[in-house]
């Protein structure tokens, strides 16, 4: 809104300027606010909660309908007369790296076929997306670009919903593509909102609200839709979505706002209606007349920031870390659906449709302890560290030190014990709590790494997520193409075994960056780096 808009927002009166009455005696903000009451640091905690909650509701959204047709592929199987191997590429179109729930019958641990094309499908709808609207989203406004990709999405579901006909199977496919190609956009641009809304010391809460809302919708997606479609037909695990997509879309239009304010150059900044239609319509179909003005050179060069940036060192030391510590949380999920659902005679646990999404509750409740984890030390333990040893000067490692206890004890335990509750077939509980400890240790990780990684590029958040999101579905891809032979020769065991110990020694990385990391942040592309490292955020 310009600044008779604001005008109209209920905030308590202050004698202060916006600046001042958000210090206090142990506090320096960072970045420092602008004067201008347009200026979304200067904007009420409500306002900014409020439009951190509608992009929360739209990432789960989007990853929710994503990932929706994932467990029940009997039905599309006998409709289409496709086996479940080629029904898999409809799944995977739309998957996301991290959830690899499969149901059909395999004997031993032949799993590979399907999840070749599978992740090899998501590699294309869910990387593509991201790569594509950044761009877009900085000519047209990243409020306008996130309804927009709702709207479409909504529209995919139906599209695969409708898609009852046996002559239908290309259709149903390039339905599940699309989906993930719009699903992911919300998370994907949801870093520069936070960053545009936020001080520092509040971006790691609301960069852990951002991503555990998306990584929720992946597990939710599955578990409900395998409770409705389990004495259903496989449509209904699409309509239910397009509800909670209707929703989502009537409160991105009510709240969502353009966040992106020049504070050098107040001049530069559109002039927004400030009614209330007005605005809305400014926003989401004119949008390119509330972003700041730019061109299509400028536009060009944020379609290629993302592989700049993930050519310089910190990204790929950081990425290798995200590579293999939160990827072995994909080997974990790949496989228990598998033992899960096997006969009992052949060594599984002989679970139903409706058994096996029961059992994705233990994500639930790790998904529940990673927020409360990360929403009480994400932001307080690296800001305590700065004061107590660095005389409160900022360094962006001082993220990175929340990790220990999740990537370096946590996850390797969590690892060790799945692997011996297949080797020795022991109880289902023990598995499930294997996956609840793999779940906090490999989740924890998400939204600290993409903060840390963020905050070294900080004027190119969003594109900074996108380089750590193609690493996470890198290993989704590759692990395809060798969990099988790895279990062949050494056991199921020792294969998640060694994934423990790959974890610890992937924590180096991590120390090297805690260690050395101001050094190693200085090699990179002269015209990308930013960061807050040096500024006094207190005593």
């Amino acid at each position: 809104m310009d600044h008779k808009g604001v005008l109209d927002v209920k905030t308590p009166p202050s004698p202060l300027p916006p600046v001042d009455k958000h210090h206090t005696s142990q506090l320096v903000l960072i970045p420092q606010p602008s004067a201008h009451p347009r200026d979304p640091l200067n904007w009420p905690l409500t306002r900014k909660y409020v439009i951190l909650a509608v992009l929360c509701l739209a990432s789960f959204s989007g990853a929710t309908a994503a990932l929706s047709a994932q467990l029940n592929l009997a039905d599309q199987e006998k409709l289409y007369n496709k086996t479940k191997l080629e029904e898999s590429y409809a799944v995977c179109l739309q998957l996301h790296l991290n959830r690899d729930f499969e149901l059909y019958t395999v004997i031993k641990y032949s799993i590979i076929p399907s999840n070749i094309s599978k992740n090899s499908a998501a590699l294309a709808g869910m990387a593509a997306g991201p790569f594509f609207f950044a761009p877009i989203s900085h000519m047209l406004g990243r409020s306008s670009v996130i309804f927009w990709c709702v709207l479409s999405t909504l529209v995919c579901q139906i599209w695969g919903a409708v898609m009852t006909d046996p002559g239908n199977y290309i259709a149903y496919v390039m339905s599940r593509l699309f989906t993930g190609f719009f699903g992911a956009v919300p998370t994907v641009l949801g870093p520069r909102i936070v960053t545009d809304l936020f001080f520092l010391h509040q971006r790691g809460r609301a960069f852990t609200a951002l991503h555990m809302a998306f990584l929720f919708g992946t597990i939710a997606g599955p578990t409900f839709s395998g409770f409705v479609s389990a004495h259903s037909f496989f449509p209904v695990e699409f309509w239910w979505t397009v509800g909670l997509l209707g929703f989502t879309l009537i409160c991105c239009f009510c709240f969502l706002e353009e966040t992106g304010f020049d504070r050098e150059c107040f001049e530069t900044n559109r002039d927004i209606p400030g009614g209330i239609l007005a605005n809305r319509f400014a926003t989401f179909f004119f949008g390119q007349n509330v972003v700041l003005p730019t061109t299509w050179k400028e536009t060009a060069k944020v379609g290629i920031t993302p592989f700049l940036i993930g050519m310089c060192p910190v990204t790929m030391i950081m990425g290798i870390f995200t590579l293999i510590s939160f990827g072995f949380y994909v080997g974990v999920n790949a496989l228990t659906p598998v033992w899960l659902q096997k006969p009992i005679l052949e060594g599984g646990y002989g679970f139903s449709l409706e058994q096996n999404a029961a059992f994705t509750f233990c994500h639930w409740i790790g998904i529940i302890v990673v927020q409360f984890y990360g929403h009480y030390l994400n932001d307080r333990l690296p800001l305590a560290l700065a004061r107590r040893y660095n005389g409160g000067v900022w360094k962006p490692e001082y993220r990175l030190h929340v990790l220990w206890l999740p990537s370096l004890v946590i996850n390797p335990i969590g690892l060790g014990i799945f692997g011996a509750a297949l080797q020795y077939h022991l109880h289902y509980m023990v598995l499930a709590l294997a996956v609840f400890i793999v779940t906090v240790g490999s989740l924890a990780s998400v939204p600290v790494t993409v903060n840390y990684v963020v905050e070294c590029f900080t004027r190119y958040p969003a594109e900074a997520g996108i380089v750590i999101g193609a690493y996470r579905i890198v290993y989704g891809l590759t692990i395809s193409f060798y969990i099988n032979p790895w279990v062949e020769a050494v056991d199921v065991g020792w294969v998640y075994g060694m994934m423990a110990f790959f974890a610890v020694l992937s924590f180096m990385f991590v120390m090297l960056l805690m260690w050395k990391g101001h050094a190693i942040r200085k090699f990179q592309f002269s015209s990308l780096g930013s960061s807050e490292e040096g500024e006094q955020i207190g005593k």
